[in-house]
């Protein structure tokens, strides 16, 4: 894989700063995991493609993020975890994360209003389709989001050529294809 010059060397302190929030947020082991593979995912597309520039390091901490609202510490608020992870990240001062964390749930594609829209939402959201604890399939990872959550059933189902569309734009132009990531995940 072809990356850009100095990207990769800035983006592997990436994983030890999100440990930093795993610890202080009372990461469970679960969450850590999932968390893991997502920026690890978020972190490959970043360092693949010439078009993120200046924002790489903001997409690839959103992508270990992106849960930071599914700690226990905020565990009675009856807000959405991605608009908790969005609050708590525009605290902790880390505003390039907070768009691609706010629209990095399944359905989120459902709404133009919370839809990703920057390449950086899209990535993230793509990560967090592609990651749950480890690297699966968009349909994989919505099935088991799914069994889960069968209250939202209906609109992963209703989400998933949206979610597929969003995968095969974010992945264009890149030197491998969504199957084959696993085999390109930096570290």
């Amino acid at each position: 894989m072809r990356l850009r010059k100095g990207v990769n060397s800035e983006l592997t302190q990436i994983s030890t700063e999100a440990e930093r929030f795993f610890d202080r947020y009372a990461y469970p082991d679960w969450l850590r995991a999932h968390s893991l593979v997502v920026g690890r995912i978020a972190e490959t597309l970043v360092a693949a493609r010439d078009d993120v520039g200046s924002a790489a390091r903001d997409v690839a901490l959103a992508g270990y993020l992106h849960d930071i609202g599914k700690s226990p510490l905020v565990a009675g608020d009856a807000r959405e975890h991605n608009e908790l992870s969005a609050l708590i990240l525009a605290a902790e001062g880390l505003a390039g994360a907070v768009e691609p964390a706010r629209r990095h749930a399944i359905y989120t594609v459902l709404d133009p209003a919370t839809a990703p829209a920057t390449l950086a939402d899209k990535i993230v959201y793509v990560a967090d389709r592609r990651g749950g604890l480890r690297v699966e399939s968009v349909a994989v990872r919505a099935r088991g989001t799914a069994e889960r959550h069968p209250g939202f059933a209906a609109q992963i189902e209703r989400a998933l050529p949206a979610a597929n569309a969003l995968e095969a734009e974010v992945f264009s132009g890149l030197p491998f294809a969504p199957d084959e990531l696993e085999g390109h995940l930096i570290r």
